[in-house]
């Protein structure tokens, strides 16, 4: 059959415009498409023989783009079944936004009741949205081919859930990773049929049930809670404490200690204090149940907040479930114990425990579209999580690992995963850094630093750098070690250095996933 095809954009930062031109230039031979912007289209011009591919996204609270708004209200004004055409419709946009995919859902909707005859179903895709189009795009091809079954079987949309309505996910499998004191494991989440789509460098967020530990001495402080009390604060946040939370207990409760810590000057203070201590501790050492009672307490708490974990997959190699690398945290304090709200019910977790989550994307912390640029990737314990993703993804360019540990009979995570790359040929070398293993303590820092002269080369390849771990404990030193290779191996003074550095930020080039 004989087609004359549109492909539409509708676009405000350059993403959907860009998917547009991929989709011309993969069909230009064939079919000699029409490449447009949705505005300089009439609807109802359009005839049967005619198919029109709307690739938009949405602008503000799912409202069409500026490029977009004429051919909106155009379709608003048509007549029902005056549109003849044929159509599909692939929607951009972002599900932390409450209108996920606004506009385009309002055209699909609008162009099926004015009567145009939809091959595909709606895609709706969240920011990692190049696999989306990959599958789409093919299967528009071979639509075009004379394949009529192409685009049925196509169920490409994201669901929006969060923290309200997040995804009731299985455990698949739980493994220990390491024999040393602090341990980690290899967690696999089941997200099959759920909607949820990500990319390596994404986020997975966990919404843990209520810490019972904390729970049962908040029942210790007041004597007695009720079920209903209980339910309530078990939907609080118990462990997370801020210093708005202390200004509200220091004003409800009049304790002139707990105002004392709100002061700017003793900002250290309380965040010592506050280090491995919970919302019981702070009643039982500042107040009164007589001072502050249940219903008050659940009134100034905030809800409970979702744990961010960095993904330790690839969605294009493993769609259907999720791996986390994650520390738990247990310890004991002043004679108390204390586990992690959601890191001790992942590592407790059995085949089938249930467990609340949802998926964010971190585009900040995605692999190069350029597929030849070398990458530079830095992490400590648990940062090692994103770059078993970026591993699993098809890349042809050099990529170097720097992972630094306390042991490495105890502590080498992923080992056998990380030598595999390495005999492939994925991994082009390993950086390591046992910190304890040797009388003088070295870090990953360290290494990077002896290999500085490899990697200036590998940046002035354009290569890009990430760096994944503790805050404390990674973001200071990397940056000075960056600027200390800058001058010894790239002969720049030492403000010059911080420009360079700076310059490897705005441009896109150095990314950090630190926690």
């Amino acid at each position: 059959m004989s087609y004359s095809i549109y492909i539409a954009y509708g676009s405000e930062t350059g993403n959907a415009e860009s998917l547009a031109n991929d989709l011309y230039c993969r069909l230009e031979n064939l079919y000699s498409p029409t490449l447009v912007e949705l505005d300089d289209l009439v609807p109802s011009d359009l005839t049967p023989n005619d198919v029109l591919i709307i690739i938009t996204s949405s602008f503000g609270d799912g409202e069409a783009p500026g490029n977009a708004t004429l051919f909106y209200d155009q379709l608003c004004q048509t007549d029902n079944n005056d549109i003849k055409c044929q159509f599909a419709v692939f929607g951009l946009g972002d599900v932390s936004y409450p209108r996920f995919c606004g506009f385009s859902i309002e055209v699909d909707a609008l162009m099926r009741q004015r009567g145009a005859n939809a091959i595909a179903e709606r895609v709706d895709a969240d920011t990692s949205y190049q696999l989306f189009f990959d599958r789409w795009s093919a299967a528009l091809s071979a639509y075009f081919a004379s394949d009529p079954t192409a685009l049925q079987s196509l169920n490409l949309q994201v669901k929006s859930y969060g923290e309200t309505q997040a995804y009731r996910a299985r455990i698949e499998s739980v493994q220990r990773l390491d024999s040393g004191n602090f341990p980690v494991y290899d967690i696999r989440i089941d997200i099959a049929g759920s909607g949820m789509f990500y990319q390596a460098g994404d986020l997975l967020y966990v919404l843990p049930p209520p810490n019972q530990s904390t729970l049962s001495r908040l029942r210790d402080f007041y004597g007695h809670l009720s079920d209903q009390q209980l339910t309530a604060l078990g939907k609080k946040e118990l462990r997370q404490l801020s210093k708005p939370l202390f200004r509200a207990l220091a004003k409800h409760t009049g304790s002139r200690e707990l105002k004392a810590l709100t002061k700017m000057s003793a900002a250290k203070k309380l965040a010592d204090y506050l280090y491995g201590r919970d919302i019981a501790d702070v009643l039982q050492d500042f107040c009164t149940p007589e001072a502050l009672g249940v219903d008050d307490l659940v009134e100034l708490l905030s809800n409970a907040l979702p744990r961010a974990y960095s993904i330790a997959s690839c969605g294009r190699e493993n769609p259907d479930d999720i791996r986390l690398c994650v520390r738990e945290v247990n310890y004991s304090k002043d004679g108390k114990n204390y586990v992690g709200s959601a890191s001790h019910f992942l590592a407790q977790g059995k085949t089938g425990t249930a467990v609340d989550v949802y998926v964010r994307s971190n585009p900040h912390f995605h692999l190069p579209t350029d597929t030849n640029i070398p990458v530079i990737m830095i992490g400590a314990g648990t940062g090692i999580a994103p770059y078993l993703g970026f591993l699993d993804s098809e890349r042809r360019g050099e990529a170097h690992l720097f992972f630094g540990e306390r042991h490495y009979h105890s502590d080498f995570l992923y080992e056998e995963i990380l030598r595999d790359h390495l005999d492939s040929g994925r991994l082009t070398a390993l950086y390591t850094a046992f910190s304890r293993d040797q009388d003088e303590k070295i870090y990953v820092q360290d290494v990077l630093r002896d290999n500085g002269e490899k990697v200036w080369q590998l940046l002035k390849q354009n290569g890009e750098i990430y760096v994944c771990g503790s805050k404390a404990n990674l973001a200071k030193v990397i940056d000075d070690t960056l600027q200390a290779m800058a001058q010894i191996h790239g002969g720049l003074g030492e403000t010059e250095a911080k420009n360079w550095l700076y310059e490897l930020v705005v441009t896109k080039r150095y990314h950090r996933d630190l926690y």
